[in-house]
């Protein structure tokens, strides 16, 4: 498997579950050939083995300690204990890679603390050493993944070295993958971020000579003199269905993964990824009349989109560039797929060659056009009415698709709206979904995520109601002194707290800190001010004891996510 590969199906498996399908994919398509490599060995041939003594029968530990030579096996005794409940101690303490133990032992046996063992450090050997020979304690023993399994009265030092060696290579097996999987990472994350610059490079540079040489060091080799580029989307459409929106990066990385793996040699083609919206594919060919190369450029861009949906269960929005010449030229073709794909937004193309169009003029009039039907959207929000929010959606996307308004205004304003949703809910905003929705590259799934957010609020923000009785308090001496700088020192006071601790248990309980809190409550009343009462921002900031209007505007917009003026 190609390192990049490894190393983004460990990260798909820690991500969330979806990723578990995609990491056997590849577990299924490709051997796992991990090579042991010089370093990794010196490190091995120095490397000394923990053990742990484990036995109620203090003669028996001691005849263990001198039956052998334990510094010719790489192995040292770093604990000794006489009961299971001191060896789980010693063990959270020295943490040993080998822990001998007897079975028969008072209170805990062996075998109990195996299991407890295994739980703390699941890569622990475990030899059990008994006078049982029962065949049950064996049948436990292979349960517990046990090494070996040993009789008191027939053990001999020839046994138990060999007990003991087997026991080493098994973790030599198990450190050797785990520093290749190491090593791997930091290959892939070095050249991940030398193609990341690549990319740039190429969007801006014109030594093309650099670009050449820059390439060839990430075994990139263009050798040929013409091009095609396809730049490929997520479509967020389904996207909380599946993965939690941080997980953009990741799965962008994982198409580019699939895309190298379907290249068998036919077809030139260079992946490169975007720190966060899209990825490029791009073909590198030598004219051939017998070779349809377009036909055959897209047939492996729709094969992708196939597999990408089968193994990561999204959709992707790909267009492609007509074939073009020279290298100097990738720049500008990567520009126009851009604005061609801008100006196709309210479309519903997803995939092929984009119609290419002059530059349109934008509505711009996004509050004129949709801030009535967005008032009723905020209401069924209010109410908590899913059917209200589902055809307050509908009108606003019909709306803003026949006035054509402006699509990164639109995304920025929906995005501010939403925010504030978020705040009248006392709900962090989700930073990394905000980024996804401007993203969006049409607008059908732009609303789709839209809509998946609102529900997620509604589910997840809290009322007053729910709140506890000592934040009730607080609130209460907030809205007592509303026009007040209120400090932290002032309401620990009121309550009778040490500062620090009150500073301390007010951030467990309600996850921000005090100030955060005292200025998003009063945000909260400005909003309703705003809305409902026509004086000035000045008088609104200085009841709320803030006696500059442009710091009041500043917090306003920290906290809520748009200015005063756009919010009224």
């Amino acid at each position: 498997m190609a390192l990049k590969q490894l190393f983004i199906c460990l990260l798909m498996m820690m991500a969330a579950p979806p990723f578990v399908s995609v990491f056997r994919y590849y577990l299924r398509q490709n051997e796992c050939r991990c090579s042991y490599y010089k370093l990794s060995n010196l490190r091995e041939n120095r490397a000394m083995y923990k053990v742990m003594l484990v036995d109620d029968d203090v003669p028996m530990i001691k005849y263990l300690s001198k039956l052998i030579d334990w510094g010719l096996l790489q192995i040292e005794i770093v604990a000794v204990a006489h009961s299971g409940k001191r060896a789980l101690q010693l063990f959270r303490e020295t943490s040993p890679d080998i822990v001998i133990t007897d079975i028969g032992m008072p209170l805990m046996d062996g075998m109990e603390l195996a299991a407890e063992m295994q739980k703390l450090k699941p890569e622990v050997r475990i030899l059990f050493l008994t006078c049982h020979q029962e065949f049950h304690y064996a049948r436990k023993a292979v349960q517990l993944d046990a090494d070996d399994y040993l009789i008191k009265d027939e053990i001999t030092a020839e046994q138990l070295e060999e007990s003991l060696r087997k026991s080493v290579q098994d973790l030599k097996t198990v450190r050797q993958q785990l520093e290749e999987i190491s090593y791997k990472r930091e290959i892939f994350m070095n050249k991940d971020v030398l193609k990341r610059q690549f990319l740039k490079q190429l969007t801006l540079e014109d030594r093309h000579d650099d670009l050449l040489t820059s390439g060839k060091q990430l075994g990139i080799e263009w050798k040929h003199s013409h091009f095609m580029i396809a730049m490929g989307n997520l479509n967020y459409a389904s996207f909380p269905k599946r993965y939690r929106y941080k997980d953009e990066p990741i799965l962008l990385y994982a198409i580019s993964n699939i895309a190298e793996e379907m290249l068998d040699g036919s077809l030139e083609i260079t992946t490169l990824t975007d720190q966060e919206s899209y990825f490029l594919c791009i073909l590198n060919y030598q004219p051939n009349l017998s070779c349809n190369i377009v036909e055959r450029f897209s047939s492996f861009l729709a094969s992708l989109r196939e597999k990408i949906h089968s193994f990561l269960r999204i959709g992707i929005h790909v267009y492609y560039s007509s074939p073009f010449k020279g290298i100097s030229n990738i720049s500008q073709e990567l520009r126009s797929l851009k604005q061609d794909n801008r100006e196709a937004f309210y479309s519903e193309i997803s995939f092929g060659v984009l119609p290419s169009s002059e530059l349109k003029l934008w509505n711009h009039e996004i509050m004129v056009t949709l801030e009535a039907l967005w008032s009723r959207l905020v209401q069924g929000f209010k109410d908590s009415d899913d059917n209200a929010i589902t055809i307050a959606l509908e009108e606003i996307k019909e709306k803003a698709k026949h006035q054509q308004l402006d699509p990164v205004e639109l995304m920025g304003k929906c995005s501010q709206w939403i925010r504030v949703m978020e705040f009248e809910r006392d709900l962090k905003g989700e930073d990394s979904f905000h980024r996804c929705l401007q993203q969006c590259g049409r607008w059908d799934a732009a609303v789709e995520l839209m809509k998946s957010r609102i529900q997620e609020i509604m589910i997840s923000g809290t009322s007053s109601s729910e709140k506890n009785m000592k934040l009730k308090q607080i609130d209460r001496y907030i809205s007592e002194h509303l026009s007040e700088n209120i400090t932290l020192v002032d309401m620990a006071d009121t309550l009778f707290l040490n500062p620090s601790y009150f500073s301390r248990s007010f951030k467990l309980e309600t996850g921000m800190n005090f100030t955060d809190y005292v200025h998003r409550y009063k945000m909260n009343i400005a909003c309703k001010l705003l809305k409902e009462s026509m004086e000035s921002t000045e008088i609104i900031a200085f009841k709320l004891g803030y006696m500059e209007r442009t710091y009041f505007s500043k917090v306003f917009k920290k906290y809520v996510g748009v200015s005063p003026k756009d919010y009224r």
